[in-house]
């Protein structure tokens, strides 16, 4: 069934917005030497310190072997350290290290700027709005999968 011309132009939309707000965070924060997975597994991996690599992986929606690599990588740079979990000697509770503060604060920056410049215009109403209908967009696919 052809897509109807206005979920065409929602589905472009989306696709196109998400892309441009990667492609700014991208080149603001080139100086960081980071990739975009990185990126997100240092801001998930502030919000719940001390939580399991299966876990974060499971939060980020990546599969385990991916979230290993961008570990490896944030460990060989001391931003992030590995302790093994208590309850389970098999596995590893992360944390971030000091090193990683000034990252996180740069890309919080970036991020700040970047949302301020669109949406531009916006009330607290809309962006509130706006943040739901994206969410329950996000939520159908989501079942779709299951």
């Amino acid at each position: 069934m052809p897509l109807a011309n206005e979920d065409r132009a929602l589905a472009f939309a989306i696709s196109d917005t998400a892309q441009i707000l990667r492609k700014s965070f991208n080149e603001r924060a080139r100086h960081l030497r980071l990739t975009q997975a990185q990126y997100r597994t240092l801001i998930y991996l502030d919000r719940q310190q001390g939580i399991t690599q299966s876990e974060l992986a499971r939060l980020l929606e990546i599969r385990p072997i991916t979230l290993t690599r961008q570990l490896d990588l944030l460990a060989a740079n001391q931003m992030i350290e590995r302790r093994i979990n208590p309850d389970d000697r098999r596995s590893f509770r992360l944390y971030l290290t000091d090193k990683a503060e000034p990252v996180l604060h740069e890309i919080r920056s970036i991020a700040a700027k970047i949302m301020a410049q669109c949406t531009q215009g916006f009330s607290a109403q809309d962006k509130k709005k706006i943040t739901a209908m994206l969410m329950h967009i996000k939520d159908n696919l989501v079942q779709g999968e299951t």
